[in-house]
């Protein structure tokens, strides 16, 4: 559909269209004033037959214009096309009732020739601009030489007024010559506000077309706020190309979290109370899960799936993750300090794998989402139902603690089978308590205070530098 067929540009458009015939109304109701004081200032002078035209002519004006006020306070948002295209007649005819009025006067018609009238059709045509309608700009000075070209007709068919064959000023006579470049010369105000008009009108259809591209980034934005960071945010739409369709392979850290046996533990609690706990819990989870720029993929019951590394790559992917679960367990215990619940204490299990995923939107060609796939999303599920049967809080991959460089302390739980895996995993149980408060704040400032680079792959870990035990399972790639 073209972009001005858009529903929503078109109410714009049309609503500019009706403000600009309030401001026409509000004009006719000075001239109308206007005109009026200048009735009463000369009714003496004027002949009886001549003030009776000039009085309905302001008549005319005076009842136009509180018609459409009141038409315009007892209908604001509507929309008539064919009113500009009738004030404009009115307007013009009414205007030309004036030639009656001074064929009626002492001078005679010769003052409609003469006079100021022709300062108020170029007026007239001017404001038909207010409509920012080029079509009813052309129809305005269409009308004041339609108008115009009968009075001279008339004038010239009934002898009102002698014809000159050169042109005359000051004296009792015209020139046809004269008469129909004036016309011309009236009616071309008309053609320049079309132009104009026109041209606003497509300023106010690009302003409109822009100002829905801002809306529609706003709520992309807050779309993409519900799963990304703020700063992976500004990076995605400042050039969408980045987060491409379908799947890309990425080398990622792969989050899960999960509350310890949290159904037992509010059976004999009002679901509203659950309701509140678990919103508090999961605001405060995902903002320290964007804090290290990671990606929220899913809610999973009381748990989550958060992704570091994917959709954008970003450095220190694994570090960032345990660090971000580190901050996760203590938010717990200072929740579990305010007691929610009003149960016992809550516990938290995360696990953390590290490997290639497959990366991207997938499901159905009716509803899809953004999600991560591959063997290191399934090991980081199984790490942390570990947590259950070791009585840990976070358990990390070998290839996790293989890029943590001997920052942040952990010990082995010896090999455990994964069910599914052919293969035994090593992975390492990571405790906050081992780190001291202030070790744990300069790794939040390293990581935070470091400069992002979100717009490459992270490199993989040095396998040369790593346990022989790990190397020697690296090729299963989530481990």
């Amino acid at each position: 559909m073209n972009v001005e067929e858009s529903p929503e540009i078109v109410r714009s458009l049309q609503a500019q269209e009706m403000r600009g015939e309030q401001i026409v109304n509000h004009v006719r109701m000075v001239f109308a004033v206007l005109s009026l004081l200048t009735l009463v200032h000369v009714h003496e002078i004027n002949t009886p037959g001549a003030n009776q035209i000039f009085a309905l002519q302001v008549g005319v004006y005076l009842a136009v214009s509180v018609a459409l006020y009141a038409f315009f306070r007892l209908r604001r948002n509507a929309y008539v096309g064919w009113l500009k295209y009738l004030t404009i007649c009115a307007d013009l005819a009414v205007l030309t009732l004036t030639a009656l009025a001074t064929a009626r006067n002492h001078s005679g018609i010769i003052e409609y020739f003469t006079s100021y009238l022709p300062t108020v059709y170029v007026l007239w045509n001017l404001m038909s601009g207010f409509r920012y309608s080029l079509a009813a700009c052309l129809y305005s000075a269409a009308l004041s030489a339609i108008f115009n070209s009968i009075v001279l007709a008339a004038t010239v068919y009934t002898g009102a007024i002698p014809i000159s064959e050169v042109s005359v000023y000051g004296q009792n006579v015209i020139n046809i010559a004269d008469q129909c470049q004036q016309i011309l010369y009236m009616a071309l105000p008309g053609v320049v506000a079309g132009i104009i008009a026109r041209m606003s009108r497509n300023l106010l259809l690009r302003a409109e077309v822009e100002s829905m591209a801002r809306l529609r980034l706003e709520r992309e934005k807050q779309e993409l706020g519900r799963y990304l960071s703020k700063d992976l945010v500004d990076f995605v739409l400042s050039d969408p190309g980045r987060l491409k369709l379908g799947g890309t392979r990425r080398h990622v850290s792969v989050m899960f979290t999960d509350i310890r046996n949290f159904t037992p533990l509010t059976e004999s609690v009002e679901p509203e109370v659950v309701v509140s706990f678990l919103n508090e819990y999961f605001t405060e989870m995902v903002a320290i899960v964007f804090r290290y720029g990671g990606t929220l993929d899913k809610y999973i019951g009381d748990g989550l799936m958060a992704v570091f590394g994917a959709p954008l790559s970003v450095e220190d992917a694994p570090k960032r993750a345990v660090i971000a679960a580190l901050e996760m367990v203590q938010a717990l215990e200072r929740m579990n300090q305010r007691k929610l619940l009003g149960c016992g204490e809550i516990r938290m299990g995360v696990g953390i794998a590290t490997g290639t995923v497959i990366s991207g939107n997938i499901g159905s060609l009716q509803r899809m989402e953004y999600t991560c796939i591959g063997d290191t999303v399934n090991t980081a599920s199984r790490l942390e139902q570990f947590n259950k049967e070791l009585g840990s809080k976070i358990i990390i991959c070998q290839a996790t603690y293989a890029t943590l460089e001997d920052c942040i302390p952990a010990q082995p739980t010896g090999a455990l089978s994964i069910r599914g895996k052919s293969r035994q995993v090593h992975p390492y149980i990571v405790d906050h308590q081992d780190l001291s408060p202030e070790r744990l704040e300069e790794l939040r400032r390293e990581l935070l205070q470091a400069p992002r680079r979100i717009d490459s792959m992270p490199p993989r870990p040095d396998v040369a530098r790593a346990p022989a035990a790990w190397r020697s399972t690296d090729r299963e790639g989530a481990q």
